[in-house]
């Protein structure tokens, strides 16, 4: 596993990792599941809520720029290939998303592997696209890129033959389409893109909930479902737990520091601002 890549050349962005480690076997032994709980006041906490809660966003395909890059996709000046691009990857706008916050984390955790979304979702529409991110907000005032997950919600039946709890897999068949349930909070798993990433000790691990794009620098969704704006909430409570699970990698010796923000390959660096949520009726 290479961590860190661009981290280790001569110059922030060069092909290279910050440093390395190999396992016999992947999934690799001893990966363990950790869950982080959506709270109030948009933290990320490590027991389900006590009370009950939601938030809601108005779902908006546009809120953002299609994507987090314009210019060469190449190699020329400012090109995407070059050490550092110039990347765009903008805030949400208030209201267009739920953000939610861990504490700053006690020591290094490792992630290696897939891991899931879970969340309550209740929806003014039959159906709704979603995209979770994931990325790790530093104690310098940065906020890294680090993955993503996306979900046609009318298509969030699990294949069980081939899913694990690290590892969900959407059916994606026909026949397992089904409209979300009008009125009621119905729970739904965003499978989320491999990862292999060490947040450090301090940082804090964040995920955003919205509409589809603005994370990726050359593809887009363009045909979002639904078509204009809607009502989207998020219910956590015991009852209706809402989280974040990731693939925990123990025992891993992270000889490095923070690497140069920006300067990881494919990770887009912005300054962290704070994000406040909406609220919504917990009940339905």
């Amino acid at each position: 596993m290479l961590f860190d890549n661009g981290a280790g050349g001569t110059q922030p962005g060069q092909p290279q990792p910050g440093f390395e480690q190999s396992w016999p076997s992947f999934p690799i032994p001893g990966t363990s599941g950790r869950s982080w709980y959506m709270a109030p006041g948009g933290a990320l906490g490590d027991a389900k809520p006590a009370g009950a809660g939601a938030d809601s966003f108005t779902w908006n395909a546009h809120a953002r720029p299609l994507t987090d890059f314009t210019g060469d996709t190449a190699g020329g000046s400012g090109g995407l290939w070059t050490a550092t691009p110039p990347y765009q990857w903008t805030q949400p706008p208030p209201g267009s998303a739920a953000s939610y916050l861990t504490s700053p984390l006690s020591s290094n955790t490792t992630v290696i592997g897939a891991g899931a979304v879970h969340a309550w979702i209740r929806s003014s529409t039959p159906n709704v696209d979603l995209q979770a991110t994931i990325s790790e907000v530093r104690p310098d005032g940065k906020e890294t890129f680090v993955q993503g997950g996306w979900l046609r919600a009318d298509e969030r039946k699990l294949d069980a033959a081939k899913s694990t709890p690290l590892e969900p897999v959407l059916s994606l068949r026909a026949a397992d389409v089904s409209p979300l349930p009008a009125n009621r909070y119905t729970e739904v798993t965003i499978p989320l893109y491999y990862e292999g990433h060490v947040y450090r000790a301090g940082s804090r691990i964040r995920v955003t909930i919205a509409a589809p794009n603005g994370d990726q620098p050359i593809w887009s969704f363009g045909e979002t479902d639904p078509a204009g704006t809607v009502t989207v909430s998020i219910a956590r409570s015991g009852q209706m737990p809402s989280s974040l699970l990731l693939p925990v990698v123990a025992g891993v010796s992270v000889p490095t520091g923070l690497p140069p923000c920006p300067g990881l390959r494919g990770e887009p660096c912005r300054d962290y601002q704070p994000f406040v949520n909406g609220t919504a009726a917990p009940n339905g």
